[in-house]
């Protein structure tokens, strides 16, 4: 409280010393503005939800939910953003009951955010953290711990959304897009490689797509730094229709079931 009490005071010595036009006035400091983002892909309402299997296997299901209203966070517009995954009663029995929920105001003019939160808790696991982005400073303070990166640094959410607006129309074989976000107290640089565009079927038909592989980091479960591939609809709404991972045994993937009040048409859809 103390931090944040002498912080207001600060600001309100600092106004009264510029309407005074005081001699340390600094007239060619400008103050921030932040970034003006055109968004062509999603919009208020928009809802898609994937089913994640293990081969034949269910083993969840994950729901992406963008509110129906903007919410307004230190007087600015934020789109609202919900994600949810949830393992399934079999996996609950035989695994781990995976219960995960992550939540971001994106920033509607800049799409960035403003405010992140996470909960989860997988078998006895569980873990959370709360973060609030300064674009003006470029901070994060979170509960694990205040990052100073980018002023437009994305959280774990908000970089799909914020990846989604990428112009990919003269994309080529081998490009590179990077980004960066910020997860449990620390900055990841992220990079999406172009793979080229392809064709797949999917529970809801078949379809155009994008297809790209984000660097990962090699461990304990993932074979290579290369093995996760995602495929997404090569149309202006750039969902992610399919995701594929190879782990130590087999593949897990994760697939579009359904979608509400995308943004724009479908056009990438070729058939049912």
């Amino acid at each position: 409280m103390k931090k944040y009490f002498l912080a207001s005071a600060f600001c309100i010595i600092s106004t009264y010393a510029f309407n005074q036009q005081t001699p340390f006035e600094d007239k060619n400091i400008k103050p921030f503005e932040f970034r003006k983002v055109e968004n062509k892909s999603f919009t208020y309402g928009e809802k898609l939800e994937y089913r994640l299997h293990y081969g034949p296997i269910n083993a969840g299901y994950a729901t992406l939910e963008i509110g129906k209203n903007a919410v307004i966070i230190d007087g600015r517009r934020t789109m609202n953003i919900k994600v949810s995954a949830r393992s399934s009663r079999m996996i609950d029995v035989l695994v781990n009951k995976i219960r995960d929920d992550y939540e971001t105001y994106l920033d509607e003019e800049s799409m960035s955010p403003l405010k992140f939160t996470k909960t989860v808790e997988e078998g006895k696991y569980k873990d959370s953290d709360f973060a609030l982005f300064k674009p003006e400073n470029g901070k994060v303070s979170a509960k694990k711990g205040s990052v100073d990166g980018d002023p437009y640094l994305q959280d774990l959410v908000s970089v799909y959304y914020w990846t989604r607006l990428w112009d990919v129309t003269n994309a080529k074989i081998g490009d590179v897009y990077p980004t960066v976000f910020y997860l449990d107290g620390k900055i990841y640089n992220y990079h999406l490689n172009f793979l080229g565009r392809d064709i797949i079927d999917t529970d809801l038909g078949k379809f155009r797509c994008l297809k790209v592989r984000p660097l990962v980091k090699k461990g304990s479960l993932f074979k290579s730094e290369d093995a996760l591939t995602i495929w997404v609809s090569d149309d202006d709404n750039h969902v992610v229709l399919k995701v594929e991972s190879e782990i130590m045994v087999g593949a897990v993937a994760m697939t579009l079931t359904g979608f509400e009040n995308l943004k724009n048409p479908v056009s990438s859809k070729i058939s049912d």
